[in-house]
Order: structure tokens, then C-alpha cells, then sequence
């Protein structure tokens, strides 16, 4: 039985192929995109729909791409919150977007391209702390240990190496000195500084959905 799975989709090289893997064991990926720099928003758009399109040629099943203006709730959060803390903030917000929408497509399934390491948001311990969020929820993480010169090839073979190679500014929120292991205590902290459930339901409700 094919089972679905939310897929985090970025416009790098990691996540397409974090869900290619996922669809070649039979998963279905519900694609989430976040849109995080509005100047460049439509450019961003317009990529992710091209690696969603190339991915949709490894399946027979019908595709799902939610898109969500991601940019003015990273205003709140550098506004309000240490700037060291605004990547493991901002993944924080994601993976309980990503949850809601496993709620409506009926799975527990969540998929990350992260690779240990590879960004400020992905060392062991700020992987750490983003597990309190999933109780009920699996994670999966297929390229955890991969190497970025593999996760190349792979992008090269099956023809999206060009489409994930074109630049711009996809966030302009990053942080000059991220933070690399966040405390649970000082994430909560911030977390009621921006108080996250109140426009949470918000942001579900202004999510733009696409068919391939």
C-alpha cells in the first residue's frame, strides 16, 4: 500500500532528492514550499514548480504542491527574537505547518533534506531540538548521512542538477552568527514572545495549492 508523506520542498539541491528516494520506496509526497523573501517570491515560485514538475515524471500518482508565504512570519520572528535563534525558529514554524497539513492529507509522515551538518539548522543539536514537536509524527531524514558530491550525481541523473543550480536570493532572513545548539528553554522562550498559535490557523487558511 502506497502511504503518502509531507515533503518540506526547497529550492536547493537537497529536499527534490530526499523525495525522489522516498517516491523510488513507494511514498507519496504532498509537497510544502515556504516562500521566504518577497522580492524574489515569484522567481522562487516559478523554480519550485519546475522541480515539482521534473519530480512528477518518477510517479503515476497525482501530485500536491502547497505554497505558503512564509516571509511575514520571519518579519515577527526577527523582530521579537534573538537573530541567532531565527533558522531553528523558522524550521520550528515549518515542521507544525507541516503537521497540520499531514492532519488534512491523513498521514504522519514528515520528510526533510537534511543533511548532518550541511546548514546552522541541521547540527546535532538544534536536530535535537526540534524532536518535542513530534509526538504522533515520524520524521524521516533519508539523506542524513549523505555526502554532498552523491546527492549531485543523483540530482545530475535524473535531470534536475540544472533546474537547482539556478541562483537568487531565496531568503534574506539568515542570521550573520546562527545559532548551533539551541536550548529547549531559551527556543520556548522566544516562542511565547512571538506567540506562534495565534496566527498559526492564520497562515493554514492562505495556503496557495497546485495539481501536477
Amino acid at each position: 500500500m502506497k502511504r503518502k508523506i509531507v515533503s518540506l520542498l526547497s529550492d536547493g539541491f537537497d529536499s527534490p532528492i530526499a523525495s525522489y528516494l522516498m517516491m523510488n520506496k513507494g511514498f507519496i509526497p504532498i509537497f510544502v514550499s515556504f516562500l521566504t523573501t518577497k522580492p524574489e517570491r515569484e522567481d522562487m515560485r516559478s523554480k519550485i514548480i519546475k522541480i515539482t514538475q521534473k519530480l512528477s515524471n518518477y510517479t503515476s500518482e497525482k501530485l500536491k504542491l502547497y505554497f505558503i508565504d512564509h516571509y511575514n512570519t520571519l518579519e515577527i520572528i526577527k523582530r521579537n527574537c534573538s537573530r541567532k535563534l531565527t533558522c531553528v525558529l523558522c524550521k520550528r514554524i515549518m515542521f507544525r505547518i507541516a503537521k497540520k497539513i499531514g492532519s488534512k492529507e491523513d498521514t504522519n509522515l514528515i520528510l526533510t533534506g537534511d543533511i548532518l551538518g550541511e546548514q546552522a539548522s541541521q547540527t546535532i543539536d538544534n536536530l535535537l531540538s526540534y524532536n518535542d514537536l513530534f509526538v504522533d509524527y515520524i520524521k524521516l531524514a533519508p539523506l542524513i548521512g549523505f555526502n554532498k558530491l552523491d546527492i549531485m550525481k543523483i540530482s545530475k541523473n535524473i535531470g534536475l542538477y540544472d533546474i537547482c543550480a539556478e541562483k537568487f536570493q531565496s531568503c534574506v532572513y539568515y542570521p550573520e552568527f546562527p545559532e548551533t545548539r539551541a536550548k529547549i528553554d531559551d527556543i520556548r522562550i522566544a516562542e511565547k514572545n512571538i506567540k506562534i498559535d495565534e496566527y498559526l490557523d492564520d497562515i493554514i487558511t492562505k495556503i496557495d495549492i497546485l495539481k501536477f
